[in-house]
Formats: C-alpha cells, structure tokens, sequence
C-alpha cells in the first residue's frame, strides 16, 4: 500500500468565496491545474493533501482522479469556519470519515479555519482495515516562530489528541483497524522541533522515511533525490521569517500495526521537489511550499 502527503499550499481563503482572508499563495491557478496530474503519476493507494481550504478546489481534485480515486473524504466544509483544509483520496473504499477539530489551537487560526484531523478508514486487499489519519499541526500561528516554546507547546498538545484518536478501535463491521496510519505536515521532524516528532515515535509508530535504510543521511546531504519536504530556497517561499530557518523534514508517514505486529519492507521517497508548474514569463516552480513524501507501507 502506497501513501502520498502533500501539502499543497493552496492557501487562499475568501470571505464568502471573494474577500481574501489571508495573503494568498502565489501561482495557485496554475498550480492547481497541475495538480491532479502529478497526484495520479506517483500510483499512490491513498493521497493525504493539506491546506485545500477552498471548496471549488477540493470538487475540481477530486472530479480530476474520480477515474483511478473513486472514494474520498473531506469535499465539504459548509459555512464559516472554512474546515480543516483536510482532503483524503483512496483507490479502494473509505467505510466511514470523520473530521476532527484540534482542541488546542492558536485564536486567530479558530476564526477563520479549524485545524484539526481527518480520520477514514480504508478497506485495503492486502492490508486490511487501514486508520488513516491526515492532520496538519500548528507553524508558529501569524505572529510566532514554529519552534518557540509555545509552538512546540500546541504541537505537543495535538500530537497527544492523535495518538488518542489512533488508539481507538472502530473499524470495519465493528472490527478494529489493522494497522494505522497517520500522515501529513507535522511541522517538526529529526532536526527540528525534535521533541514533537519524537512523540509519534515513543507512542510506538514508524517513520517509514527514517527507516529506509536508502535514505538513511543528514536532511541537508545534497542529492538528485533530497530527504527534506521543506526549504527556504524553494521559489515558493514567501516572507522573511520562512528564509531564515533550516531546510526541514518535516512532513512524515507513520505507521503503527495493531498489538505492535511489524511490518515489513516499507520505503519512501521525497516527491515534487521539480520545478513542474510554468508560471509564465520563463518561471517554473513546484507544485507547493512544500514536497511531498510517498511511502510504501510492506506486508504484515
């Protein structure tokens, strides 16, 4: 089973489908229209995207790859707040989906969005019933640095509402999942925010990137194939603040089987690091502020 996370920085959220809210991202356009091309080359099983805040945004995804992702989640989020930018596409069934508001939060994120969590469960052949968790946790808000006290402080906190949601036992016909996935922008990872990341990992779930042996370098090693999702270099980048932090890895997949079974064989790659979108005027740039990470999660 093959699961791809990205957040696609489709950041433009309207008051009443005009009024912009925030500074949008740059090159949403045409970035979007690339979008669904590049999601269905990878052959992923389940796509986890982030930050797809729009509802035109999410019918047009959507209605792109109904063709090869028949089954999704998180299409609607009617009314004020605008939901949680959560949109989970699948290859094989979703039996039931739930979004899941963060109980901590930063105040001006609540007034508008509601970050939070998006849980399906999917039927897979091989692997069975399959917990998907897509979430996206807090940066450092409008005004606060991702890694101050306080951001490590609200990450901790949502982090901790994850693993109590993992530990649940709903399933299939009544059944538990068989193993659990939980993907998506943590921002924190191995060089960063540190202790964030190592919750996942105490909590008894795998970084299928970490234990590709492949791939098993510094974050900031240079290489054709790059083991960040995150860099200040990245022409998608906007602001001061985002130039002067580290290039990070901070978007992840999880896994944890139930009663702790191994699983074997998985691996993962950075995805979407090309410059793929043509902008106009000669420019190219990828396809969001961030990469994605595709992983393959082995047999039981």
């Amino acid at each position: 089973m093959q699961v791809l996370t990205l957040n696609t920085f489709l950041l433009d959220v309207r008051l009443f489908g005009r009024l912009p809210l925030y500074p949008p991202a740059p090159h949403v356009a045409p970035r979007l229209s690339a979008l669904p091309g590049a999601l269905g080359e990878t052959g992923a099983d389940v796509i986890c995207l982030q930050e797809v805040f729009r509802h035109p945004h999410r019918q047009f995804i959507a209605r792109e790859l109904a063709g090869a992702y028949p089954h999704h989640a998180g299409i609607r989020h009617p009314g004020l707040p605008l939901g949680t930018g959560l949109l989970v596409l699948s290859r094989h069934p979703i039996t039931w989906a739930r979004p899941h508001e963060f109980r901590v939060s930063y105040m001006e994120q609540k007034l508008i969005i509601r970050m939070g969590m998006l849980e399906c469960l999917v039927c897979h052949p091989a692997l069975g019933h399959v917990r998907v968790i897509n979430l996206h946790l807090v940066a450092g808000g409008l005004f606060g640095h991702p890694e101050s006290a306080r951001a490590e402080s609200v990450r901790a906190h949502q982090i901790t509402q994850a693993l109590e949601l993992a530990a649940g036992h709903d399933g299939c016909e009544g059944e538990e999942a068989d193993v659990t996935v939980i993907a998506g922008d943590l921002n924190a990872g191995p060089h960063t925010s540190v202790k964030n990341y190592q919750q996942m990992l105490d909590a008894g779930f795998t970084d299928i990137f970490a234990e590709d042996d492949s791939f098993a370098m510094s974050a900031t090693d240079s290489s054709s194939a790059p083991r960040i999702t995150w860099d200040p270099a990245n022409p998608m980048m906007t602001g001061a603040r985002p130039m002067s932090l580290p290039p990070q890895r901070i978007d992840h997949v999880f896994v944890r089987a139930r009663d702790g079974d191994s699983l074997r064989g998985g691996s993962a790659r950075v995805v979407f690091h090309e410059t793929r979108v043509d902008v106009g005027g000669g420019w190219r740039v990828p396809l969001s502020d961030h990469y994605g990470i595709l992983a393959r999660i082995g047999d039981r």
